[in-house]
């Protein structure tokens, strides 16, 4: 691995780690390495890395990238030890075996930003910790126990108590919940975190059975607190030998509901003798004889429940039971949604390392530099505005001397979009290889993106053939946006004969359009990326404005033209992100 010493006159000089496969440089803030040096190009070089190799190519730069000063002319490989010059910027390819200085600047994309630091600060005394272990330690606070009410459930009510049996009751407490913390700081899954958590409500509880319950709010994280119609998701279900499945899973309603909406620990001493659950056919039938069910609570969002039964007449639960599972309940509720934070934070890292990849495999397929085609001047350059995008452009020289050019623009982004880009590429580099024209090339590649591909997928493609020896220009547009002809003199012509989008239906005959490119003609292709940009008035840049930069700087190199547009696009989004990938190719016939 190698990085890049950044110098510049009267600045510090700053390490630039080389993580990824393709580093463009130049002044606009579109560029891996934004360099504020007035004889910097807009888009003025690229330095990618195949294998252990990097390459610097120059993308056309008004004044030139120098490599221990000498001009580049195309694509060099670069090694350890050479400088790069680009005006006054120096930039020197150094090997990565030191530790990167306080001004190091990662340029990939699979930086994991620091977690926010976890607060419990519930408000709810049934659920707080911190007031139960104040309980437990003792002093002359106000304990809270357990009243019965006349519906024969018991909820929290403060009382003075101590009594011999209260001290005995304290060190119980706390040896459980020192047992349940200690327990519980070892990393784990969120499932082991969850059967751990119910191993330890057994050893506490002499409970038949015994259930542990998320919201479904909770575990998609569509709102902050379920309301009483929130799906509780049983996610353990046990006895005290073997774990329970089917209708053997039974659980009050009224009780969850309460427990859930409204954040309180309840008992029922009895409930089939409950008159607020004689209607309940599940514990009539279950012949369940008491009932505890305490929230687990991070801050003031209940994420779960704890439910706990006896079905027998084995014993009836009592309020020192109910305060030692909802002891239990709050330090796993800690506990749980550190797991679900930690799972979430590996799924993401694991996402951003195949996006990472997707990347770099993108990159590649992208042409190195443009072909050099004496009389005329040709650049293409793409810009994701994600990891990986669905834009694609591509030159290939053709065994009888002629130039394929082609842009194309996958429908959607991401994931998706870069592997049928992918397949796009392998189509029409297959095709390029045979004696066929733009249009039976679109044919062949649309039958075979409508078999492979997802009835909900296309792309847009113009492909394009140059002859350079006649200035001749054989295209097909299969639905993609009109690239612009801008003569010499000024005149613009859309270049929009084809057909339909690639993708849609099968067996499509694309028709042909053919132009002659004379010495100062310009053609501009583009992704909607370009048009579709949008100002802080929610205003298109649109096709018009693309088309009148063109005219003004006609005259100028392929790449200045380039230049000109990205930097039109700049000013007119401003601050705005981009709504879309942005890709160009530029073809102009010298005079």
């Amino acid at each position: 691995m190698a990085k890049l010493l950044l110098e510049r006159p009267g600045n510090e000089s700053r390490e630039i780690k080389l993580t990824k496969v393709k580093i463009s440089i130049g002044r606009s803030s579109r560029n891996d390495i934004c360099v504020n040096d007035p004889y910097a190009s807009r888009l003025h070089a690229e330095i990618r890395k195949d294998g252990k190799i990097y390459y610097l190519t120059d993308l056309g730069s008004a004044n030139g990238t120098f490599c221990n000063g000498t001009r580049v002319t195309g694509t060099i490989p670069i090694k350890v030890g050479d400088v790069v010059q680009i005006g006054e910027t120096r930039l020197s390819l150094v090997s990565d075996s030191s530790s990167g200085s306080s001004n190091e600047i990662m340029l990939s994309d699979d930086r994991v930003q620091p977690e926010a630091e976890l607060t419990i600060s519930s408000t709810r005394h049934t659920s707080d910790i911190f007031a139960i272990l104040k309980e437990v330690t003792g002093g002359e606070q106000a304990r809270s126990i357990s009243k019965r009410q006349p519906d024969n459930t018991f909820v929290s009510a403060p009382t003075q108590l101590e009594t011999p049996s209260a001290a005995l009751h304290k060190r119980d407490l706390l040896a459980i919940v020192s047992k349940v913390g200690v327990a519980l700081l070892s990393d784990a899954s969120l499932d082991d975190t969850l059967r751990l958590v119910m191993d330890l409500v057994f050893d506490a509880i002499p409970a038949e059975r015994g259930y542990l319950l998320l919201s479904s709010n909770w575990a998609q994280k569509k709102a902050k607190r379920p309301e009483r119609s929130a799906e509780l998701i049983c996610r353990v279900a046990r006895s005290k030998t073997r774990e329970l499945v089917g209708e053997e899973i039974k659980i009050s309603r009224a009780i969850s509901e309460k427990v859930v909406s409204e954040g309180i620990s309840v008992l029922t001493s009895d409930a089939t003798h409950d008159p607020r659950f004689q209607d309940r056919q599940s514990i009539m039938l279950s012949n369940i004889r008491s009932i505890m069910a305490v929230p687990l609570a991070v801050e003031s969002e209940i994420i779960g429940m704890i439910y706990v039964d006896n079905p027998y007449a084995t014993g009836r639960f009592t309020e020192d039971e109910l305060r030692v599972l909802t002891a239990l309940a709050s330090v796993a509720a800690i506990k749980i949604e550190n797991a679900r934070l930690m799972e979430e934070r590996i799924e993401r890292k694991r996402i951003e390392e195949e996006l990472k990849v997707a990347g770099e495999i993108q990159s590649r397929l992208h042409p190195l530099s443009p072909p050099r085609v004496p009389g005329y001047d040709m650049v293409g350059v793409s810009f994701p505005c994600r990891e990986v995008g669905g834009d694609y452009y591509d030159f290939i020289k053709r065994k009888n001397g002629r130039i394929i050019f082609a842009i194309g623009d996958v429908s959607g982004k991401g994931i998706g979009a870069a592997l049928l880009m992918s397949s796009l590429h392998a189509a029409l580099r297959a095709q390029a290889q045979t004696g066929l024209g733009p249009a039976e090339i679109l044919t062949e590649v649309n039958n075979y993106i409508f078999e492979s591909s997802p009835e909900n997928k296309f792309l847009t493609l113009f492909c394009a053939e140059l002859d350079p020896a006649t200035g001749a220009l054989i295209y097909s547009n299969a639905g993609h946006n009109a690239p612009v002809l801008v003569s010499k003199d000024g005149k613009t012509l859309r270049l929009t004969t084809g057909g339909l989008p690639i993708g849609i239906v099968d067996d499509i005959v694309y028709d042909s359009g053919m132009l002659f490119m004379n010495p100062g003609d310009v053609v501009v292709a583009y992704t909607d990326g370009v048009p579709d940009s949008v100002n802080r008035d929610d205003e298109d840049f649109g096709e018009e404005r693309l088309a009148e930069v063109v005219q003004k700087y006609r005259s100028k190199t392929a790449a200045q033209i380039r230049d000109r547009i990205e930097e039109a696009l700049a000013q007119f989004v401003g601050q705005m992100p981009a709504v879309d990938d942005m890709t160009l190719v530029v073809v102009k016939r010298l005079e």
